[in-house]
């Protein structure tokens, strides 16, 4: 009997080398795993499984899980007590420029930021901002093909140029919130109409970060650093839309899908300006003259 046992649990549940996912719970008994394992086809016995972790004391841990369907049970078991194999879940958070998720995924997940950056060299704008869940030992490419895959998913169906794109990065940047974005969008296409330009402030903060940061280093770098007086005189690249007519050549960021639908649908209204005071309140102005008297009155 007791070398039946051993067989049972140095066998491995399937021949076929594939993962599938599983979720454990926090508190969830060992029993109830043991028949989820099972039914997974994880493990080749839900009751030898369960009493082997009896007999060695072993505790699972909570989370989710990506596990190979060739492990015996004693693998499984080892497997769960330490967190082999547990599934990484990282967040990206909207209007991250990619150096950003660069820095991010080299210390939550181990992803070269060199190799991401050189993977996602014309992907700006199309790294879409969520929660995914990668394997315990991700890769360069399954993170860009999660994140680009979601982006042409939550696209689908939407006439987004590549302009619409880099006006909803912009859009991104400066809304403090929802409600303002399709009003600040309709800022920007007025300009754009008449010729004016963007005149922009994180348009320039990109521009400044990217003439700087090569010389601090990607992982030791603090992007959309607050503009200095002059700055947007003074800072030069092709992203100044106080220096350039038009939009910037590419995305300065990674917009929502909030962002991206303004873009294509922006507010119909004549405000050519607009700021944010120090609680973060908008003003709308039609004219030059009457922003900077706004300017006087909320900017203290």
């Amino acid at each position: 009997m007791l070398f039946y046992f051993r067989y049972l649990i140095n066998q491995p549940a399937s021949s076929v080398d594939s993962k599938k996912e599983i979720k454990i719970s926090e508190g969830e008994s060992s029993i109830n795993i043991a028949g989820r394992l099972s039914s997974r086809g994880l493990v080749n016995s839900k009751w030898v499984f369960y009493v082997y972790l009896k007999l060695k004391e072993k505790v699972i841990q909570p989370g989710d899980y990506l596990m190979p369907t060739n492990l015996t049970i004693v693998q499984v078991a080892d497997a769960l007590g330490n967190k082999k194999y547990q599934v990484i879940k990282i967040t990206i958070p909207e209007g991250w420029r990619r150096e950003q998720i660069a820095q991010y995924l080299f210390e939550h997940a181990k992803i070269s930021a060199s190799d991401f950056l050189a993977a996602t060299k014309e992907l700006e704008g199309k790294i879409f901002p969520d929660t995914y869940d990668l394997t315990d030992e991700p890769t360069v490419d399954e993170v860009v093909e999660k994140m680009t895959e979601n982006f042409d998913n939550r696209i689908a169906g939407m006439d987004l140029t590549s302009d619409k794109l880099i006006l909803a990065s912009i859009v991104e940047r400066e809304a403090g919130s929802d409600a303002e974005r399709a009003d600040i969008a309709g800022v920007f296409i007025n300009r754009l109409a008449r010729g004016m330009k963007l005149e922009a402030d994180p348009t320039v903060q990109y521009q400044k970060d990217t003439n700087n940061y090569p010389t601090v280093g990607i992982t030791d770098f603090k992007f959309w650093q607050k503009l200095e007086i002059g700055d947007s005189k003074k800072i030069q690249g092709v992203y100044n839309t106080y220096l350039n007519n038009g939009l910037p050549p590419a995305p300065i960021c990674n917009p929502g899908l909030a962002s991206i639908k303004v873009a294509l649908n922006p507010s119909h209204h004549d405000y050519l300006y607009f700021f944010h005071d120090a609680n973060g309140k908008i003003y709308f102005s039609v004219t030059q003259a009457e922003q900077i008297t706004k300017e006087k009155l909320y900017l203290k």
